[in-house]
């Protein structure tokens, strides 16, 4: 009995990340039609991050955490440089 639930959980979290990436290819879609090539590199930007983390660790696991970490913090750091612009002007 719970090695169906085990693999009616992984079902599900397969089917969600396959209609989180259909419905974000969506939106990319409408999202993208007129950017510039500035906007197209920042859309495929965490793409880069991923193959540069996986050359540096060789390990899938470990590169993905590192991508999540670095777009996060980059993330992170956009806000506050933002922010920082809006407050002194």
């Amino acid at each position: 009995m719970e090695t169906a639930l085990i693999w009616l959980c992984l079902i599900l979290i397969g089917l969600g990340l396959l209609m989180m990436v259909g419905f974000g290819l969506k939106n990319a879609s409408h999202r993208l039609a007129g950017e510039s090539k500035m906007g197209l590199a920042a859309f495929a930007l965490p793409v880069l991050i991923l193959i540069v983390a996986y050359f540096a660790s060789g390990d899938w696991t470990s590169a993905f955490v590192m991508a999540a970490v670095f777009t996060a913090l980059s993330g992170l750091l956009a806000l506050v440089i933002a922010g920082a612009k809006s407050f002194f002007s």
